[in-house]
């Protein structure tokens, strides 16, 4: 009997500690997903069309977004490199007030406004539209969201006179943060020559 019971006592505390230790790593593991902030990094192909879908070209973009979820911060760093080899670059940050958030450029060139849709930090489309403060002005409209290839960004670009100028289909897809860096530099190298 005595047997018994300290056979059932030690099988109660290596039940008692698996179970423990189940949680903690549970918690271990949240706090690993709840990383703030957290950096994303993405490749994509951009294909640039008239209004009436004739092709312009095509783009390529590296991303790197920022995402502050104290601050209800995103922060972005875009390059887009054209089949010439030409490059630009775009860095503006997204204000949250969930659902909604509020655009701006690093260089006071455009701001938007625009409309999150799903959980908070886990939205799965969200649109928005983005004025440029240059002399000749125009808006853009867009609407982003993810599907089983990545991200899906449809955007068109309207004249002062709200006439469509151009429209672009985006694919992007998640890459590590050393592909980017490598990616980035080489971008960057072949942009100065």
């Amino acid at each position: 009997m005595r047997i018994f019971r300290t056979t059932s006592s030690i099988f109660l505390m290596i039940a008692f500690f698996v179970i423990t230790s189940s949680f903690i790593k549970k918690e271990d593991d949240k706090k690993k997903e709840e990383k703030d902030p957290e950096e994303l990094y993405s490749m994509g192909e951009i294909k640039a069309f008239s209004p009436d879908s004739i092709p312009y070209g095509t783009y390529v973009s590296l991303t790197k977004e920022v995402m502050n979820k104290k601050e209800n911060l995103i922060t972005m760093k875009s390059i887009s490199i054209d089949q010439k080899g030409e490059t630009t670059e775009y860095n503006y940050t997204m204000n949250i007030n969930d659902p909604k958030f509020v655009i701006k450029d690093a260089d006071g060139k455009y701001s938007g406004v625009g409309k999150l849709h799903g959980k908070k930090w886990k939205w799965t489309s969200w649109d928005y539209s983005i004025y440029f403060n240059d002399p000749a002005g125009g808006r853009m409209e867009a609407y982003n969201y993810f599907s089983l290839v990545g991200l899906v960004v449809n955007k068109a670009f309207y004249g002062p006179d709200g006439k469509m100028v151009v429209k672009y289909k985006e694919r992007h897809k998640a890459i590590t943060k050393e592909q980017f860096e490598i990616l980035y530099l080489q971008v960057l190298k072949c942009s100065a020559k």
